[in-house]
């Protein structure tokens, strides 16, 4: 029986089935289109900097970015003029840059680093759940006789808006509206006596609409061509209205790529002439012209007993999900998408693994961790495009003069960013998996988890100097982190090491001693015979860490880091005493089960 079957190999799926690789678990990965249906067509283009973040966490951002093509920032335009520039030099991540890669290169890189190959085109036509597994029914090919049962214990779709997985169990809806503004993208090399900067995105707005440009590699990888993104008039909604948004009940979903609809060059180089404003140029070689449909909606629950669904295949800038879909505006689909992924995979994982002591409670977290940042961009993301491609004065006014005084203010520029890259997003502390906020400064429950400046190894033999991050990349449990603030030792830490013995399985101990009396670069004699030892035990010489951390001076914290690489437990002590760990102790029972 496999562990996992996974429906759908866009970038989400992708991801998620190298989740599972490095994870240790036994999965398939199931796609209903062959690549040459999708190979060349760039689709979703931007990787924020929470996403490259996860995806250097698990050893994958440095091929991504050998891919990508880094804008130096957003330029916007009026009719005659550059009214402002964008950059997101000040965002706090080493990735506070736009980052431009097409989506095809994005799935490609995913899949090469996969054990199994994904297997095309095969698809999901029904399945049926028992107490502990899924019996699903594939199809291979166009052959309606050739049809194989498969027993997973998870099923998860990432299988796009028309999600079979989804679709499979009665009830499981995907409500939402229509976006009654349809999209031309082309993929383009520009020529002409004026033309925009290619080192910067671009956006021009016109009485005629927007024009959006990025810059892009072609399809070889070699040279710049750029994304053109138009808006088109509004179309009719069901009820004779020219609204901008309509509601649907009737999961007529109508959301992406519009394969029955084409545009020639000759049409999409009229609407180029009307709205490049002060710039002169002609698009030629397209390596891609379609026409794209938004929708906003979200499935009524994530889960549906050992049935999941996260983003799935992607179009354009947004994300065309099993579980959610929504406006282009910002570039956030792909991205909520990966970071699903990433929430339900370790979840997943712990309970095969037989970690996790509530197994329902930590499944169902999945979606209560997510639901509040998809509900918040699908409201703030249909916010933005409304006003973006709205004809009327008021939008317009908006967008020409409102928007560039905004982010001209150093404050709301840098907010701006934070919020584009996704570094907002947090887990509630409503979710029933962290612990309660402490009263201290320490950092919170919830919360990335900081980066550090260079540790220095214990063990000087075996290891070199790392920054935190590094130290914990590819986890695949969670990490205790004990981190003293001028105060305690090696053997200060002995009560807190042991503890961790009966949580060997699914806790990875590690102890900084940060702006210490370091005494010796050796292993403490109690922990030398561990699996643990050589990664356990470091040195802060400048306190970098307990600052981005808040542990106070003279002062101990104990930090429980997430496989997702987000706070699960955190709590600071007065490091002149004994650590009290009853607290920690409690947690970790209430969560884990420990050795047997």
């Amino acid at each position: 029986m496999l562990d996992v079957l996974i429906c759908g190999a866009g970038p989400v799926g992708s991801f998620f089935a190298n989740l599972m690789d490095q994870f240790g678990h036994d999965y398939r990965i199931i796609d209903s289109e062959t690549p040459e249906a999708r190979h060349g067509q760039s689709r979703a283009l931007l990787l924020t900097a929470r996403s490259l973040e996860i995806m250097e966490d698990r050893g994958l951002s440095g091929e991504l970015l050998s891919h990508a093509v880094i804008p130096r920032g957003l330029r916007l335009h009026s009719d005659s003029k550059q009214i402002t520039e964008l950059e997101m030099k000040d965002v706090d991540s080493l990735y506070g840059h736009i980052t431009v890669i097409p989506q095809w290169r994005i799935e490609d890189t995913l899949q090469h680093r996969l054990t199994k190959k994904v297997e095309r085109p095969v698809k999901l036509i029904s399945y049926v759940q028992e107490s502990d597994h899924v019996v699903a029914k594939l199809q291979h090919g166009d052959n309606e006789d050739n049809v194989e049962e498969v027993k997973a214990r998870f099923l998860v779709g990432s299988d796009g808006v028309h999600s079979a997985v989804r679709k499979g169990t009665p009830g499981w809806t995907f409500d939402g509206a229509v976006f009654n503004v349809p999209f031309v993208l082309a993929d383009v090399t520009f020529t002409g006596d004026k033309l925009p900067d290619i080192r910067y995105g671009n956006f021009i707005n016109t009485k005629h609409g927007v024009l959006m440009m990025l810059p892009l590699l072609d399809r070889a990888g070699e040279k710049l061509i750029t994304r053109v993104v138009l808006n088109i008039d509004p179309t009719g909604s069901p009820d004779g209205k020219n609204d901008l948004t309509s509601l649907d009940k009737k999961e007529a979903v109508s959301q992406g790529i519009q394969k029955d609809q084409s545009i020639t060059l000759e049409q999409l180089q009229e609407m180029i002439d009307q709205r490049s404003g002060a710039f002169k140029m002609k698009a030629e070689n397209p390596q891609w012209l379609a026409k794209f449909r938004v929708n906003e909606r979200k499935a009524n629950g994530f889960r549906r007993g050992r049935c999941f669904i996260v983003g799935g295949k992607v179009y354009f800038k947004c994300g065309t999900y099993a579980a959610h879909c929504h406006s282009p505006a910002g570039g956030q689909g792909m991205n909520l998408g990966l970071q699903d992924a990433y929430s339900l995979a370790w979840k997943i994982s712990s309970v095969l693994n037989n970690a996790a002591k509530n197994p329902e409670e930590l499944l169902d977290s999945y979606y209560d961790e997510r639901t509040p940042y998809i509900d918040a961009t699908i409201e703030a993301s249909g916010k933005v495009a409304r006003n973006m491609v709205a004809p009327s004065m008021t939008a317009d006014f908006l967008r020409s003069y409102v928007l560039p005084l905004a982010l001209n203010i150093p404050s709301l520029h840098n907010k701006f960013g934070h919020i584009v890259q996704q570094l907002y997003v947090t887990i509630p502390s409503t979710s029933k998996v962290l612990a309660k906020k402490s009263a201290s400064a320490i950092i919170e429950p919830g919360q990335y988890m900081k980066e550090s400046g260079t540790l220095i190894p214990k063990d000087t033999m075996s290891r070199s100097p790392q920054t935190i991050r590094s130290i914990l990349r590819k986890s695949d449990r969670y990490i205790a982190l004990l981190v003293w603030n001028q105060a305690g030792d090696d053997d200060a830490s002995e009560s807190f090491w042991n503890l961790l013995k009966s949580y060997k399985k699914f806790v990875r101990p590690v102890i900084v001693l940060s702006k210490n009396n370091i005494f010796r670069y050796r292993i403490p004699e109690y922990a030398r015979d561990s699996v643990y030892a050589e990664d356990g035990f470091w040195c802060d010489n400048k306190g970098e860490l307990a600052h981005a951390l808040g542990v106070e001076h003279d002062h101990a914290g104990i930090i429980l880091i997430r496989p997702d690489m987000y706070i699960a437990f955190s709590e600071s002590y007065d490091g002149k005493k004994e650590i009290p760990l009853r607290s920690f102790e409690s947690y970790l029972f209430s969560q884990l089960n420990p050795e047997q």
